[in-house]
């Protein structure tokens, strides 16, 4: 287990605006910005989601010069059951409905096919189709609403988009049995606590493996007394490949990637830590988790506390306890947290020396920046 925060200290830097992710540009960023380095050297960005402004492309060399291509645009709807994603259903035969937010970017190095992996959930904006746990809402009660994550791709560059499946489901089914939304013979889940899917996740390229990883989470509310009881950090994985197609994930599940992406069991490598991102740091031969910290408490209290908690690990599945900073006499971070290194060369998830930055966000907010550096203890 690594012990790097027992010697390594972080100087924070000054907040400032992350440019361009701001509102008067009408980006609502909600979740870690995803960004990819291509194979030309080229920075690229999207950010956004489909129902609070626009959702765009940028592209530059670093994160100091990205700028707005074009917004998007798809092949296929998003909200109202009867329309959305193209008719492709859930895994588990509900109609699919709700927005996209897109949370991982990926760009063959041959074929430079852009790959973009999306969350989605079942109680939001589904113009009058969307449903949580207990029914039909227009907004879920207790965030009771159902996760899955999708692909969708892009052949130019990312300015049209095609829906392609749904790569990462909940062993657990996308409703209870207090409502089904199709009112067919799947079971739905049982009990007081139930499984709200998989979501709220981060995308990875292993700069030391042939794998792409989700790291994804997995909340557990208490439907009547209507609070989180647990939300940790699962993982799952694929191979790259070179052909522009993208194969399907597999869950981290008792020790090993054994289970299917789709309806698989699954191990927390991380527990209780919300939208959980990973980074490589070059230097020390080491990778880092950045994700925030959890307020898992009864009914009536906030579920995220909103500061930063780093982790880090030789082998991306154990992990060293959490370490969290302060500035300015207050705990450190936000909803939604991220390191990314400050240089116009490394993979966006590579941070070769001490220097870095870490971009924070909440839902729909501006997004900022502090520019960072490692620093050993004395």
């Amino acid at each position: 287990m690594s012990k790097f925060f027992n010697t390594h200290t972080i100087n924070i830097g000054e907040k400032k605006e992350a440019e361009p992710f701001l509102r008067k540009y009408g980006i609502y960023q909600d979740g870690t910005t995803p960004m990819y380095r291509d194979t030309d050297g080229k920075l690229w960005a999207m950010s956004g989601h489909s129902h609070m402004g626009h959702i765009a492309v940028f592209c530059g060399t670093s994160i100091d010069n990205l700028k707005e291509l074009y917004p998007i645009s798809t092949n296929f709807c998003v909200g109202h059951a009867d329309y959305a994603f193209a008719n492709v259903r859930y895994p588990e035969g509900v109609k699919a409905r709700g927005s996209i937010w897109p949370f991982g970017l990926y760009i063959c190095p041959t074929t430079h096919r852009f790959f973009c992996f999306f969350h989605n959930e079942s109680g939001w904006a589904g113009k009058g189709t969307a449903y949580d746990s207990f029914g039909p809402c227009v907004t879920p009660k207790y965030d009771s609403d159902f996760r899955h994550i999708g692909l969708m791709h892009s052949d130019d560059e990312g300015r049209n988009w095609t829906f392609d499946r749904w790569v990462v489901t909940s062993e657990n089914v996308c409703f209870t049995d207090r409502y089904s939304p199709e009112d067919d013979r799947v079971i739905g889940q049982k009990g007081d606590v139930i499984c709200l899917g998989s979501g709220d996740f981060t995308f990875f390229d292993d700069p030391n493996s042939d794998y792409l990883y989700l790291i994804y989470n997995q909340a557990f509310v208490n439907l009547e007394e209507g609070y989180w009881e647990s939300c940790h950090a699962y993982i799952a994985r694929t191979r790259k490949r070179n052909d522009g197609i993208m194969g399907d994930f597999v869950k981290y599940y008792d020790g090993s990637f054994s289970e299917p992406g789709n309806f698989g069991k699954e191990t927390p490598i991380i527990g209780n830590a919300w939208h959980t991102k990973f980074a490589y740091l070059k230097k020390y031969g080491l990778y880092i988790a950045s994700s925030t910290a959890l307020n898992i408490c009864k009914k009536g209290g906030p579920i995220c506390a909103d500061y930063m908690e780093l982790r880090t690990s030789k082998d991306l599945i154990h992990w060293s306890e959490p370490v969290s900073f302060e500035k300015d006499g207050k705990k450190f971070g936000w909803h939604y947290c991220s390191l990314v290194p400050l240089d116009d060369k490394n993979p966006i998830a590579v941070i070769e020396d001490d220097d870095f930055a870490i971009l924070l966000n909440h839902n729909g907010t501006d997004s900022y920046r502090h520019d960072c550096k490692f620093i050993k203890c004395d």
